[in-house]
């Protein structure tokens, strides 16, 4: 009888299709609303502030190595699609560290959004990365996939181009990038 329990655990631990939070939130499934405070003390509402732009929701933590190599890729993104006012959101959960001071002393142009854990569960994200495309009318078009992969370069590669594709596809890009 213990079978199924240690499968389950197994099943969670891995990033099945629910977390023990609730429901993850998937593509083609609309994006949850929710309010923050940025880092600069602006409140943020998704997704009406997103004025019905194409946004990233990143979800992060200061300690990730995975983290760590993907948001050069994503700052990259946010140059590239620039034309198109694509934003990072980089909601950071699940961190003791201080996530304002990293993205200062690092330079990346996104939203930086502290204290995230609960907007987190609202999208089933448990481990990081998380990141999610949304469409200009708040659909999920992308959401990354549980890996096995080690951190660095080759996996935030494949990160990257898997955006990008999202972001064209969200668009109306035919297959640029």
């Amino acid at each position: 009888m213990q079978k199924p329990l240690v499968l389950a655990v197994t099943w969670f631990a891995l990033g099945g299709p629910t977390s023990a939070l609730g429901d993850v939130i998937d593509a083609g499934m609309s994006a949850p609303a929710w309010e923050m405070t940025d880092a600069e003390g602006r409140e943020i509402t998704f997704p009406a502030d997103a004025a019905g732009s194409v946004s990233i929701l990143f979800f992060w933590a200061s300690w990730c190595p995975y983290c760590h190599a993907v948001m050069p890729y994503l700052q990259q993104v946010v140059e590239d699609y620039s034309d198109h006012g694509v934003t990072v959101y980089a909601i950071d959960f699940k961190d003791d560290g201080d996530p304002v001071k990293y993205m200062a002393e690092h330079g990346y142009d996104f939203v930086v959004l502290p204290l995230g854990d609960l907007v987190a569960d609202d999208y089933g994200v448990i481990s990081s990365p998380g990141l999610l495309v949304i469409d200009g009318d708040g659909v999920v078009t992308y959401r990354r996939k549980a890996t096995r992969a080690p951190p660095g370069t080759a996996i935030a590669e494949v990160w990257d181009q898997q955006i990008r594709e999202a972001l064209d596809r969200a668009l109306g890009i035919p297959g640029s990038h």
